[in-house]
Protein backbone atom coordinates (compact mmCIF):
# COMPACT_ATOMS: atom_id res chain seq x y z
CA UNK A 1 0.00 0.00 0.00
CA UNK A 2 1.20 3.72 -0.40
CA UNK A 3 1.62 5.97 2.39
CA UNK A 4 1.61 9.87 1.47
CA UNK A 5 3.23 12.47 3.59
CA UNK A 6 3.96 16.08 2.86
CA UNK A 7 7.14 16.37 5.06
CA UNK A 8 8.60 12.79 5.21
CA UNK A 9 7.67 12.02 1.09
CA UNK A 10 5.59 9.09 -0.73
CA UNK A 11 6.09 5.15 0.56
CA UNK A 12 5.01 2.20 -0.78
CA UNK A 13 5.24 -0.89 1.86
CA UNK A 14 5.72 -4.18 0.75
CA UNK A 15 6.11 -7.63 2.75
CA UNK A 16 7.63 -10.70 2.44
CA UNK A 17 4.34 -12.80 3.06
CA UNK A 18 0.56 -12.00 1.60
CA UNK A 19 -0.31 -10.72 5.10
CA UNK A 20 0.36 -6.75 5.12
CA UNK A 21 -2.03 -5.05 7.46
CA UNK A 22 -3.23 -1.52 6.03
CA UNK A 23 -1.93 0.90 8.69
CA UNK A 24 -1.33 4.74 8.77
CA UNK A 25 1.31 6.20 10.71
CA UNK A 26 2.27 9.93 11.83
CA UNK A 27 5.88 10.07 11.34
CA UNK A 28 8.32 8.20 8.36
CA UNK A 29 9.51 6.81 11.97
CA UNK A 30 6.85 5.16 13.11
CA UNK A 31 5.85 3.85 9.41
CA UNK A 32 9.33 2.12 9.74
CA UNK A 33 8.49 0.66 12.91
CA UNK A 34 5.35 -0.64 11.56
CA UNK A 35 7.43 -1.97 8.43
CA UNK A 36 9.56 -3.46 10.33
CA UNK A 37 7.33 -5.47 12.86
CA UNK A 38 5.18 -7.09 9.57
CA UNK A 39 8.88 -7.78 7.78
CA UNK A 40 8.18 -5.20 5.29
CA UNK A 41 9.99 -2.32 3.62
CA UNK A 42 9.57 1.33 3.10
CA UNK A 43 10.09 2.21 -0.63
CA UNK A 44 10.56 6.51 -0.94
CA UNK A 45 8.15 7.19 -4.12
CA UNK A 46 8.38 9.69 -6.73
CA UNK A 47 11.43 11.08 -5.10
CA UNK A 48 11.96 13.94 -7.69
CA UNK A 49 9.52 16.29 -5.81
CA UNK A 50 10.74 19.07 -3.36
CA UNK A 51 11.78 17.81 -0.54
CA UNK A 52 7.90 19.37 1.89
CA UNK A 53 6.27 18.41 -1.40
CA UNK A 54 5.76 14.96 -1.19
CA UNK A 55 9.32 14.24 -2.69
CA UNK A 56 11.90 12.88 -0.76
CA UNK A 57 13.34 13.78 2.36
CA UNK A 58 16.75 12.64 2.39
CA UNK A 59 17.26 13.95 6.05
CA UNK A 60 14.94 11.23 6.95
CA UNK A 61 16.12 8.51 5.19
CA UNK A 62 17.49 4.70 6.63
CA UNK A 63 18.75 2.54 4.26
CA UNK A 64 17.62 -0.82 6.55
CA UNK A 65 14.29 0.19 5.98
CA UNK A 66 14.37 1.47 2.14
CA UNK A 67 17.08 -1.06 0.20
CA UNK A 68 16.08 1.07 -3.04
CA UNK A 69 14.01 3.85 -4.37
CA UNK A 70 11.46 4.69 -7.13
CA UNK A 71 13.02 6.79 -9.49
CA UNK A 72 10.63 5.91 -12.75
CA UNK A 73 7.06 6.08 -12.87
CA UNK A 74 4.24 7.51 -14.68
CA UNK A 75 5.22 10.64 -12.91
CA UNK A 76 8.62 10.92 -14.59
CA UNK A 77 12.16 10.01 -14.11
CA UNK A 78 14.11 10.94 -10.71
CA UNK A 79 17.61 10.16 -11.39
CA UNK A 80 18.90 13.70 -11.53
CA UNK A 81 17.14 16.89 -12.34
CA UNK A 82 18.32 16.81 -16.27
CA UNK A 83 17.51 12.96 -16.89
CA UNK A 84 14.90 12.57 -19.41
CA UNK A 85 11.78 12.20 -18.76
CA UNK A 86 10.77 15.42 -16.54
CA UNK A 87 7.77 15.38 -14.33
CA UNK A 88 4.70 17.30 -15.41
CA UNK A 89 2.47 16.45 -12.59
CA UNK A 90 0.32 19.17 -11.51
CA UNK A 91 2.49 18.45 -8.13
CA UNK A 92 5.05 20.50 -9.13
CA UNK A 93 9.12 19.68 -11.28
CA UNK A 94 11.57 17.92 -9.98
CA UNK A 95 14.29 19.76 -7.62
CA UNK A 96 18.09 18.10 -7.30
CA UNK A 97 17.98 17.92 -3.55
CA UNK A 98 15.16 15.45 -4.23
CA UNK A 99 17.04 12.79 -6.79
CA UNK A 100 19.07 10.42 -6.84
CA UNK A 101 21.76 11.57 -7.11
CA UNK A 102 21.83 13.75 -4.44
CA UNK A 103 21.28 10.66 -1.95
CA UNK A 104 24.26 9.32 -3.52
CA UNK A 105 26.41 12.08 -3.30
CA UNK A 106 25.09 12.18 0.33
CA UNK A 107 26.82 8.70 0.84
CA UNK A 108 23.81 6.97 1.19
CA UNK A 109 23.72 3.00 -0.36
CA UNK A 110 20.56 2.40 -2.12
CA UNK A 111 18.98 0.55 -5.12
CA UNK A 112 17.03 1.82 -8.37
CA UNK A 113 13.70 1.07 -9.75
CA UNK A 114 10.49 1.50 -11.54
CA UNK A 115 7.20 1.23 -11.35
CA UNK A 116 4.17 2.28 -13.33
CA UNK A 117 1.61 3.98 -10.38
CA UNK A 118 -0.64 3.59 -13.15
CA UNK A 119 -4.19 4.77 -11.58
CA UNK A 120 -6.15 3.64 -15.02
CA UNK A 121 -5.29 -0.08 -13.13
CA UNK A 122 -3.22 -1.55 -16.05
CA UNK A 123 -0.73 -3.71 -14.40
CA UNK A 124 2.65 -3.31 -15.99
CA UNK A 125 1.39 -0.43 -17.95
CA UNK A 126 3.83 -0.69 -20.88
CA UNK A 127 6.41 2.86 -20.55
CA UNK A 128 5.30 3.77 -17.40
CA UNK A 129 8.20 1.94 -15.50
CA UNK A 130 9.44 -1.39 -14.51
CA UNK A 131 12.06 -3.13 -11.97
CA UNK A 132 14.55 -5.38 -12.84
CA UNK A 133 15.47 -8.07 -10.34
CA UNK A 134 18.81 -10.52 -10.49
CA UNK A 135 17.42 -13.15 -8.13
CA UNK A 136 18.43 -16.82 -8.21
CA UNK A 137 14.80 -18.31 -9.47
CA UNK A 138 11.43 -16.91 -9.34
CA UNK A 139 10.05 -17.32 -5.85
CA UNK A 140 9.04 -15.02 -3.09
CA UNK A 141 11.79 -16.03 -1.26
CA UNK A 142 14.71 -15.42 -3.82
CA UNK A 143 12.94 -12.28 -5.19
CA UNK A 144 13.16 -10.87 -1.13
CA UNK A 145 16.35 -11.37 -0.74
CA UNK A 146 17.60 -9.68 -3.85
CA UNK A 147 15.33 -6.80 -2.72
CA UNK A 148 17.00 -6.54 0.45
CA UNK A 149 20.69 -7.13 -1.58
CA UNK A 150 19.43 -4.48 -3.90
CA UNK A 151 20.11 -6.41 -6.91
CA UNK A 152 17.71 -4.32 -8.88
CA UNK A 153 17.12 -1.84 -11.33
CA UNK A 154 14.51 0.81 -13.23
CA UNK A 155 13.94 0.77 -16.82
CA UNK A 156 10.94 2.43 -18.50
CA UNK A 157 8.98 -0.06 -20.57
CA UNK A 158 11.41 -2.50 -23.02
CA UNK A 159 12.29 -5.87 -21.53
CA UNK A 160 16.66 -4.48 -21.05
CA UNK A 161 18.72 -6.96 -19.83
CA UNK A 162 21.87 -5.18 -18.04
CA UNK A 163 24.42 -6.38 -16.30
CA UNK A 164 27.36 -4.49 -14.71
CA UNK A 165 30.13 -6.36 -12.49
CA UNK A 166 32.69 -5.53 -10.87
CA UNK A 167 35.44 -7.60 -9.54
CA UNK A 168 32.66 -9.99 -10.73
CA UNK A 169 30.63 -8.57 -8.00
CA UNK A 170 26.68 -7.48 -8.53
CA UNK A 171 24.67 -4.14 -8.92
CA UNK A 172 23.74 -3.25 -5.34
CA UNK A 173 27.34 -4.72 -3.62
CA UNK A 174 30.04 -3.00 -1.76
CA UNK A 175 33.30 -4.00 -2.67
CA UNK A 176 36.50 -3.92 -0.34
CA UNK A 177 38.87 -3.37 -3.18
CA UNK A 178 42.37 -0.63 -2.89
CA UNK A 179 43.84 -2.38 -6.51
CA UNK A 180 42.76 -2.14 -10.06
CA UNK A 181 39.12 -2.99 -10.75
CA UNK A 182 37.87 -5.20 -13.29
CA UNK A 183 34.69 -4.25 -15.13
CA UNK A 184 32.23 -6.25 -17.30
CA UNK A 185 29.75 -5.11 -18.91
CA UNK A 186 26.68 -7.26 -20.88
CA UNK A 187 23.95 -5.99 -22.09
CA UNK A 188 20.88 -7.72 -24.42
CA UNK A 189 18.76 -4.74 -25.44
CA UNK A 190 14.68 -5.32 -27.07
CA UNK A 191 15.38 -2.90 -30.08
CA UNK A 192 18.62 -1.37 -31.79
CA UNK A 193 21.05 0.34 -29.42
CA UNK A 194 22.06 3.70 -28.65
CA UNK A 195 24.30 4.78 -26.86
CA UNK A 196 25.52 3.03 -23.00
CA UNK A 197 27.33 4.98 -20.12
CA UNK A 198 29.56 3.91 -17.40
CA UNK A 199 29.17 6.49 -14.88
CA UNK A 200 32.03 6.79 -12.11
CA UNK A 201 30.81 8.79 -8.91
CA UNK A 202 29.65 12.13 -10.64
CA UNK A 203 30.97 11.68 -14.16
CA UNK A 204 30.86 9.79 -16.99
CA UNK A 205 33.45 7.35 -16.91
CA UNK A 206 32.97 5.77 -20.57
CA UNK A 207 30.68 6.27 -23.58
CA UNK A 208 30.20 3.41 -25.82
CA UNK A 209 27.71 3.35 -29.27
CA UNK A 210 28.11 -0.04 -30.00
CA UNK A 211 28.36 -0.17 -34.15
CA UNK A 212 27.79 -3.41 -35.03
CA UNK A 213 30.25 -5.73 -37.74
CA UNK A 214 29.44 -5.17 -41.59
CA UNK A 215 30.74 -8.72 -42.15
CA UNK A 216 28.10 -10.12 -39.49
CA UNK A 217 24.58 -8.19 -41.38
CA UNK A 218 23.63 -11.73 -42.07
CA UNK A 219 23.04 -12.74 -39.16
CA UNK A 220 19.68 -14.29 -38.87
CA UNK A 221 17.72 -13.24 -34.99
CA UNK A 222 16.17 -10.13 -35.52
CA UNK A 223 13.36 -7.75 -32.99
CA UNK A 224 10.50 -6.26 -35.35
CA UNK A 225 8.03 -4.04 -33.18
CA UNK A 226 4.26 -3.77 -34.38
CA UNK A 227 2.55 -0.89 -33.03
CA UNK A 228 -1.16 0.23 -33.74
CA UNK A 229 -3.53 2.99 -33.21
CA UNK A 230 -3.38 6.43 -33.96
CA UNK A 231 -6.65 8.09 -35.85
CA UNK A 232 -9.32 10.22 -33.90
CA UNK A 233 -9.36 10.78 -29.87
CA UNK A 234 -13.26 10.12 -29.71
CA UNK A 235 -12.66 6.96 -32.01
CA UNK A 236 -12.77 3.32 -30.23
CA UNK A 237 -11.69 1.20 -32.11
CA UNK A 238 -11.47 -2.41 -32.09
CA UNK A 239 -8.21 -4.57 -33.44
CA UNK A 240 -8.64 -8.00 -34.77
CA UNK A 241 -4.99 -8.92 -35.68
CA UNK A 242 -2.38 -11.69 -37.10
CA UNK A 243 1.08 -11.93 -38.34
CA UNK A 244 2.90 -15.01 -40.52
CA UNK A 245 6.12 -15.57 -41.52
CA UNK A 246 6.82 -17.50 -44.80
CA UNK A 247 10.46 -18.32 -44.88
CA UNK A 248 11.35 -18.20 -41.25
CA UNK A 249 10.04 -18.27 -37.49
CA UNK A 250 8.57 -16.52 -34.67
CA UNK A 251 11.04 -17.23 -31.35
CA UNK A 252 9.11 -15.60 -28.53
CA UNK A 253 6.47 -12.69 -29.08
CA UNK A 254 6.16 -9.80 -25.62
CA UNK A 255 3.42 -7.53 -25.63
CA UNK A 256 4.09 -3.89 -25.00
CA UNK A 257 0.51 -3.26 -23.58
CA UNK A 258 -0.07 0.17 -22.13
CA UNK A 259 -3.26 1.52 -19.63
CA UNK A 260 -5.44 4.22 -20.12
CA UNK A 261 -3.05 7.57 -19.89
CA UNK A 262 -4.53 9.14 -17.16
CA UNK A 263 -2.56 10.21 -13.08
CA UNK A 264 -5.70 10.25 -11.19
CA UNK A 265 -8.82 7.64 -10.59
CA UNK A 266 -12.08 8.35 -11.96
CA UNK A 267 -14.53 9.96 -10.41
CA UNK A 268 -17.20 7.99 -9.36
CA UNK A 269 -16.08 4.70 -11.21
CA UNK A 270 -15.56 1.11 -9.33
CA UNK A 271 -15.05 -2.02 -10.70
CA UNK A 272 -18.39 -3.14 -10.78
CA UNK A 273 -18.95 -0.18 -13.86
CA UNK A 274 -15.83 -1.39 -15.22
CA UNK A 275 -15.58 -5.53 -16.22
CA UNK A 276 -12.27 -6.66 -16.35
CA UNK A 277 -12.33 -7.29 -19.94
CA UNK A 278 -12.99 -3.41 -20.29
CA UNK A 279 -10.69 -2.96 -17.97
CA UNK A 280 -7.43 -5.14 -19.90
CA UNK A 281 -8.96 -4.94 -23.82
CA UNK A 282 -5.83 -6.02 -24.90
CA UNK A 283 -4.48 -9.69 -25.28
CA UNK A 284 -1.92 -11.84 -27.11
CA UNK A 285 -4.26 -14.64 -28.38
CA UNK A 286 -1.94 -17.12 -29.68
CA UNK A 287 1.93 -17.39 -30.73
CA UNK A 288 3.10 -20.45 -32.43
CA UNK A 289 6.51 -20.83 -34.84
CA UNK A 290 4.61 -19.36 -37.98
CA UNK A 291 2.38 -17.23 -36.70
CA UNK A 292 0.89 -14.66 -33.75
CA UNK A 293 -2.25 -13.14 -33.39
CA UNK A 294 -3.78 -9.97 -30.95
CA UNK A 295 -7.14 -8.50 -30.03
CA UNK A 296 -6.70 -4.88 -28.64
CA UNK A 297 -8.67 -1.53 -28.38
CA UNK A 298 -7.60 1.93 -29.11
CA UNK A 299 -8.28 5.32 -29.32
CA UNK A 300 -6.03 8.27 -30.76
CA UNK A 301 -3.35 9.91 -28.78
CA UNK A 302 -4.24 12.41 -26.43
CA UNK A 303 -1.66 14.89 -27.58
CA UNK A 304 1.46 14.46 -29.25
CA UNK A 305 2.56 13.67 -26.09
CA UNK A 306 0.65 11.22 -25.21
CA UNK A 307 0.51 8.03 -26.32
CA UNK A 308 -2.38 5.48 -26.51
CA UNK A 309 -0.82 3.33 -29.57
CA UNK A 310 0.05 -0.40 -28.54
CA UNK A 311 2.30 -2.80 -29.65
CA UNK A 312 4.22 -6.07 -29.69
CA UNK A 313 7.68 -7.13 -30.02
CA UNK A 314 8.70 -10.24 -32.02
CA UNK A 315 11.86 -11.84 -32.01
CA UNK A 316 12.28 -13.65 -35.03
CA UNK A 317 14.94 -16.08 -37.00
CA UNK A 318 14.93 -15.78 -40.60
CA UNK A 319 16.79 -14.81 -43.53
CA UNK A 320 16.38 -11.33 -44.54
CA UNK A 321 14.00 -12.38 -47.67
CA UNK A 322 11.87 -13.86 -45.04
CA UNK A 323 8.17 -12.48 -46.15
CA UNK A 324 5.16 -11.35 -43.30
CA UNK A 325 1.87 -11.54 -43.68
CA UNK A 326 -0.40 -9.04 -41.96
CA UNK A 327 -3.98 -9.11 -41.22
CA UNK A 328 -5.67 -6.44 -39.23
CA UNK A 329 -9.58 -5.89 -39.17
CA UNK A 330 -9.81 -6.90 -43.04
CA UNK A 331 -6.90 -5.35 -44.56
CA UNK A 332 -3.82 -7.18 -45.59
CA UNK A 333 -0.33 -6.00 -45.68
CA UNK A 334 3.23 -8.04 -47.27
CA UNK A 335 6.43 -6.52 -46.17
CA UNK A 336 9.85 -8.39 -46.28
CA UNK A 337 12.95 -8.45 -44.06
CA UNK A 338 14.60 -7.08 -46.22
CA UNK A 339 12.32 -4.23 -47.04
CA UNK A 340 11.91 -3.59 -43.11
CA UNK A 341 15.45 -3.25 -42.41
CA UNK A 342 15.08 0.09 -44.49
CA UNK A 343 13.14 1.44 -42.06
CA UNK A 344 9.43 1.14 -40.64
CA UNK A 345 6.06 1.31 -42.77
CA UNK A 346 2.99 2.51 -42.23
CA UNK A 347 -0.64 1.64 -43.45
CA UNK A 348 -3.92 3.70 -42.75
CA UNK A 349 -6.70 1.25 -42.44
CA UNK A 350 -9.37 3.68 -43.44
CA UNK A 351 -7.21 6.51 -44.88
CA UNK A 352 -6.60 10.29 -43.96
CA UNK A 353 -7.19 10.66 -40.15
CA UNK A 354 -8.10 7.16 -39.41
CA UNK A 355 -6.55 3.91 -37.42
CA UNK A 356 -3.23 3.00 -38.72
CA UNK A 357 -0.57 -0.15 -38.07
CA UNK A 358 3.41 0.48 -38.43
CA UNK A 359 5.57 -2.72 -38.75
CA UNK A 360 9.07 -2.09 -37.38
CA UNK A 361 11.44 -0.83 -36.97
CA UNK A 362 13.20 -3.97 -37.50
CA UNK A 363 16.42 -4.32 -35.56
CA UNK A 364 19.21 -7.28 -36.31
CA UNK A 365 20.02 -8.68 -32.69
CA UNK A 366 23.66 -7.57 -33.36
CA UNK A 367 22.75 -4.03 -33.07
CA UNK A 368 20.40 -4.79 -29.48
CA UNK A 369 23.63 -6.04 -27.59
CA UNK A 370 27.01 -5.60 -26.18
CA UNK A 371 29.65 -6.72 -24.04
CA UNK A 372 32.89 -4.91 -23.11
CA UNK A 373 35.45 -5.05 -20.16
CA UNK A 374 37.61 -2.59 -18.36
CA UNK A 375 40.12 -2.04 -15.97
CA UNK A 376 39.63 1.24 -13.79
CA UNK A 377 42.03 2.55 -10.74
CA UNK A 378 40.82 3.65 -7.30
CA UNK A 379 40.25 7.38 -7.16
CA UNK A 380 37.90 8.14 -3.43
CA UNK A 381 37.76 5.96 -0.23
CA UNK A 382 34.53 5.70 -1.96
CA UNK A 383 34.06 5.29 -5.46
CA UNK A 384 30.60 4.50 -6.75
CA UNK A 385 30.09 2.42 -10.23
CA UNK A 386 26.64 2.17 -12.43
CA UNK A 387 25.04 1.97 -15.62
CA UNK A 388 22.80 3.50 -17.87
CA UNK A 389 21.58 2.18 -21.17
CA UNK A 390 19.76 3.97 -24.41
CA UNK A 391 17.81 2.40 -26.89
CA UNK A 392 17.41 3.98 -30.03
CA UNK A 393 13.67 4.23 -29.31
CA UNK A 394 14.00 6.42 -26.12
CA UNK A 395 13.53 3.15 -23.86
CA UNK A 396 16.34 2.88 -20.81
CA UNK A 397 17.59 1.27 -18.09
CA UNK A 398 19.24 2.64 -15.43
CA UNK A 399 21.20 -0.25 -12.72
CA UNK A 400 21.98 0.52 -8.98
CA UNK A 401 25.11 1.38 -8.19
CA UNK A 402 28.14 -0.93 -7.20
CA UNK A 403 30.14 0.51 -4.15
CA UNK A 404 34.16 0.32 -3.90
CA UNK A 405 35.77 1.10 -0.77
CA UNK A 406 39.35 1.77 -0.07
Amino acid sequence: YEWHSLEFGDHNIYASTPELPLSDAATVAELRSIAKSNNAIAIPHHIGYAAGYRGINWDHFQEACSPFVEIFSLHGCSLNDQSPYPMLHDMGPRDHGSTALEGWERGFKFGIVGGTDHHGAYPGSWGDGRMGVFARELSREALWEAFLARRVYAATGDNIDAKLFVDDSWIGSTVQSNATRNISIQVKATDALNHIDLYKNRRLLQRYRPQPDPSAVQQRRWKLRLSWGWGKRDTLVDWDGELCIAGGEIVDATSCFRGEAIVAPKEGSSREEAPDDKDLPHELLDVTSTRCAWRSSTRGNLSMRHATTQSLLLDLEADPDAELRILVNGQEYRHSLEELREGARSHYLKGWLSEAIQVGPLANELDCTFETTLQDEPEADVDRYRLEVHQRNGQCAWLTPIWVER
